[in-house]
């Protein structure tokens, strides 16, 4: 990993406008430098910056011999609390070996060619433990190769060295072989190793990158005062990594009229600045969590034009003790924004902030629960005083005591439109989890409204905890019949159902035959049986007049007999 500045503006692909005429590579630290680069390929580097930047140590924070990665290794160690990881932990704890010489080594996972290194003496109050003679050595596979000699240090401070190497060794190490006259111990507090000769180069602040249509940046973004990276273009382009914000000005500035920007990878606020703003009326597609880890200021996302902005990820504040005049996502245009995940205020001690604020006539769906809120500092997981359309499928829960006691959403515009499926869930003492001049429920199966009831007299932290009072919605009540099975025209769920199902009366149904909560009283007889076609012997095709016509034995009998007679 190396730092790459650039040296004038122009596009990314132009090896002459970076330092050492190299285009940054993968696990670079790239920063503008104060001029505008414009992004022309993909590119995969560690992070894009237009913050004051010095050179990268290449050796990462050590917490063991193997750990996060390489390998550590040394002549021996003085004693616990000396290991040799620790010439390589970022912080001034010493390396230490018995005796007036010794030597320490990293191994790397591949190749690097340093160029400079720095020897942080020992700080243990021990002028004499100070290495005084050394070399700087790489392994060539066979044996140690002297990149750098020093003869004759006595003094206490960094020193930093410049090598000539120019050939990419996999271990290197500094071998002492004399201290300032302490027989019980040398060592170092770090050694810090520099991939390319850039060690005096550092980047100016100020200056930014413009991402063309139709590339990939995979890289982390860490803005400053001015805007880092300007996306304007009509096609799709993507961002893949961790946006953190600057500190006065945006990360990301989104300002394109039909282009669609995709972004991989958490939206933090971390210095108060703005992280990504959203200027026109694009699209912009995160998938990704979108937090703070600042006390106050600024948004992680600020919509100010009629854009589509979809989030498939967890808006919250991280909890850090005040969270104060700050908005995780302000929407002051007529856009939309959907929001797959969840919404959670947590933060203690805040004033005036939310993590949704609305100011604009948007359109605002979120599916997934919203919960938080803090009545008393007008703090809430989604506040809005416009009349916008907010649809939340989800629960809705109001904070519990003691750090917070108020309603997560608050909608106090007339004319809004809040569409909620609930289910609505009070705290632990009554603390209503929504205040809106109006709304309109969703229900399903899981909409209800949890109620403290009144058996502790209302009492509030840190008295009793009332017993929790479900109000079920009638028309998604789980255990409620559908309408095919209820009785014709009886209205019942609270009168929000109707029931469709015919039951005949008793009279119609056989004779004690169950039917309804009764029993059938039709009773069938012979004379009930031959009623029927007697009551319809003049009847024209009825059964009646059929049996009355009919040819019977007999009938046809003396028929013949009158015929015959008659001859």
């Amino acid at each position: 990993m190396a730092l790459r500045v650039a040296l004038a503006s122009g596009n990314w692909s132009n090896p002459a406008i970076w330092n050492n005429g190299v285009l940054p590579v993968a696990g670079d630290v790239v920063a503008s430098n104060g001029f505008t680069v414009t992004i022309d390929q993909n590119i995969t580097v560690d992070t894009l910056t237009n913050t004051v930047q010095t050179p990268v140590i290449i050796t990462p924070a050590m917490t063991s011999n193997t750990a996060p990665s390489g390998i550590v290794t040394a002549s021996g160690v003085f004693g616990g609390g000396f290991e040799a990881w620790r010439a390589f932990d970022r912080v001034f704890n010493n390396w230490l070996s018995a005796g007036p010489t010794g030597w320490v080594a990293y191994e790397f996972t591949s190749p690097k060619i340093v160029q400079i290194y720095q020897m942080v003496p020992p700080t243990n109050n021990a002028p004499g433990s100070v290495p005084r003679n050394w070399t700087f050595e790489a392994w060539d596979g066979t044996t140690w190769v002297v990149l750098d000699t020093v003869t004759g240090n006595s003094g206490t401070a960094t020193v930093t060295r410049t090598t000539t190497n120019t050939t990419a060794y996999i271990r290197y190490r500094i071998n002492i072989t004399l201290n300032n006259g302490d027989l019980a111990y040398t060592g170092v507090t770090e050694l810090r190793m520099y991939e390319a000769n850039d060690y005096t180069i550092n980047s100016v602040a100020g200056g930014g990158f413009i991402l063309n249509s139709g590339y990939t940046v995979n890289a982390n973004l860490t803005g400053g005062a001015v805007d880092l990276l300007t996306y304007t273009g009509s096609g799709t382009s993507s961002i893949n990594g961790i946006i953190r914000s600057g500190s006065a000005n945006n990360t990301v500035l989104f300002n394109t009229v039909s282009g669609t920007l995709n972004i991989t990878g958490d939206i933090v606020n971390n210095n108060a600045g703005m992280v990504v703003r959203i200027a026109n009326t694009g699209t912009l597609n995160i998938i990704g969590n979108v937090y703070n880890t600042t006390a106050s200021y600024g948004n992680c996302l600020n919509i100010i034009a009629n854009a589509t902005v979809n989030i498939t990820g967890n808006i919250f504040t991280s909890g850090v003790s005040v969270f104060s005049n700050q908005t995780l996502i302000a929407v002051s245009a007529a856009s939309t924004l959907n929001i797959v995940g969840n919404v959670t205020h947590i933060s203690s001690n805040s004033t005036s902030s939310s993590c949704i604020a609305i100011t604009a006539s948007a359109t605002i769906r979120i599916t997934g629960v919203v919960t938080g809120g803090d009545f008393s500092s007008s703090c809430n997981a989604v506040s809005t005083n416009a009349a916008c359309l907010l649809n939340i499928v989800g629960s809705i829960i109001s904070r519990p005591p003691p750090n917070g006691i108020g309603p997560a959403v608050v909608s106090t515009n007339s004319s809004a439109i809040n569409l909620f499926s609930g289910p609505f869930i009070c705290n632990n003492y009554g603390f209503v989890p929504f205040q809106c001049i109006r709304m309109h429920l969703i229900p399903n199966v899981t909409s209800y409204f949890e109620f403290r009831d009144e058996t502790t007299n209302g009492a509030v932290s840190p008295g009793a905890i009332a017993p929790a009072a479900r109000l079920v919605s009638p028309g998604g009540a789980v255990d409620a019949p559908i309408p095919a099975n209820v009785r014709s025209g009886i209205s019942y769920a609270s009168g929000t159902l109707l029931g469709t199902m015919a039951v005949p009366s008793p009279s119609n149904v056989a004779n004690n035959v169950p039917v309804d909560n009764t029993v059938g009283t039709a009773i069938l007889d012979p004379n009930a049986i031959w009623s029927v076609p007697l009551a319809s012997i003049n009847t024209l095709n009825s059964i009646g007049r059929r049996v009355k016509n009919a040819a019977t034995v007999e009938t046809t009998g003396a028929q013949i007999e009158s015929i015959l007679n008659s001859l």
